[in-house]
């Protein structure tokens, strides 16, 4: 049993001694990312008698990506590829507002979800045999479909605070949107290659980068549609949150 152990070990090491890029190698895998954020802004109000009323407005991000990925090295430090993948999010805002013993409270809920195709280049620096710095820039399309709904409620409340009677007073959607997005961006990441066929990445979101927008709307009591564009360019956004990895093969 020791002897298999150390021969397995043996060759784990000379298949990560020699773990390198080389030109004319590829790659194909697939990457996942991740995006979670959560707001929550607090704020104090008073009843007629005194009392104070702690009132929550919270909004909860959640976004998620996939995509298998294809390399072709044109050197040991340049390399071209395709990813085609499929992405969503999932934005739930709550918001309470308390005037003349009224607790006005509203809740919107979005989700998301649509497929997008992104070439790119990616530019390795070498830290060691199987450590790889890299750069990689590139344009993203893609088109999506989403859906808006929510609601409001009234609860009129004493002069304590306690709730008295519940009001529904408004809900709408699903409100349907379609969108359609491009996007430029730099982002770095690490490669690791435990052995010369496998390696790992972790990278994260755009160092630099300019993202294009276009949303229609259709609301849900059909009366009539919006058309939105947004476009901007993004400087350092990425942060701890905002993390992707992939598992690749290389031959």
């Amino acid at each position: 049993m020791k002897k298999t152990i150390i021969i397995i070990s043996l060759l784990f090491c000379s298949q990560s001694i020699f773990a390198q890029l080389e030109k004319g190698m590829k790659s194909i895998g697939l990457s996942s990312g991740l995006t979670l954020s959560k707001s929550n802004n607090e704020s104090n109000s008073t009843t007629p008698n005194g009392t104070n009323i702690t009132l929550n407005n919270i909004q909860k991000n959640t976004g998620y990506s996939i995509a298998p990925t294809f390399s072709y090295f044109l050197s040991s430090k340049f390399a071209i590829g395709l990813s085609i993948g499929y992405s969503g999010y999932s934005n739930t805002t709550d918001y309470q507002n308390y005037n003349n013993n009224i607790l006005n409270n509203n809740h919107t809920k979005t989700t998301s979800g649509g497929v997008n195709i992104a070439p790119f280049i990616k530019y390795y620096i070498p830290l060691s045999d199987q450590v790889f710095f890299y750069f990689r820039g590139g344009i993203g399309a893609g088109i999506s479909n989403g859906k808006t709904s929510g609601y409001a409620d009234n609860t009129t409340l004493d002069a304590f605070g306690n709730s008295t009677f519940t009001n529904r007073t408004g809900k709408y959607g699903p409100n349907k949107t379609n969108t359609f997005s491009t996007s430029i961006g730099i982002n770095p990441g690490i490669l690791f290659m435990p052995t010369k066929k496998i390696g790992i990445e972790l990278y994260t979101g755009n160092l630099i980068g300019y993202n294009y927008r276009e949303d229609k709307t259709e609301y849900a009591n059909g009366a009539n549609s919006t058309k939105s564009t947004q476009s901007g360019i993004q400087f350092l956004n990425f942060n701890t949150l905002n993390v992707g990895t992939g598992v690749y093969y290389f031959f």
